[in-house]
C-alpha cells in the first residue's frame, strides 16, 4: 500500500459525495439518503459513500482504485478515532440508538 496516496477533495457531505460519485451508484445512494432515519445513521452512511466517491475518482484503474481505498479507509479509521468516546456500536446499532445532545 502507497502510504502517501492523496485523497481526492470530497466533501463528506451529501451534495459532495452525489456530485464525486460515478452514475452508477447515483439512484442507490439517493435511495439510501432517503431511507435514513437517524443522525447516526447519516454519518455511517455519508462515511460509507464518500468511500467509494473517493475510489471512484481513480476511473478503472484497479492500482489506483486499491490504493484510494487504503487510503481512505485509514482517513475515516482517524476521523473515527478523533471523534470517538471510547464506546463502539455495529451499524445495526447506531439507527437504535439515541442521539446524544
Amino acid at each position: 500500500m502507497n502510504l502517501s496516496t492523496e485523497l481526492p477533495d470530497i466533501p463528506r457531505t451529501i451534495g459532495g459525495i452525489a456530485d464525486a460519485l460515478d452514475e452508477r451508484w447515483h439512484r442507490r445512494f439517493w435511495d439510501d439518503v432517503r431511507g435514513v432515519d437517524s443522525p447516526g445513521a447519516l454519518g455511517l452512511l455519508l462515511n460509507d459513500w464518500w468511500r467509494q466517491a473517493v475510489v471512484d475518482t481513480a476511473g478503472d484503474d484497479p492500482e489506483a482504485r486499491a490504493a484510494l481505498e487504503d487510503a481512505a479507509d485509514l482517513h475515516l479509521i482517524e476521523l473515527a478515532r478523533a471523534e470517538s468516546d471510547g464506546s463502539t456500536l455495529t451499524h445495526a446499532e447506531v439507527g437504535s440508538t439515541p442521539v446524544r445532545p
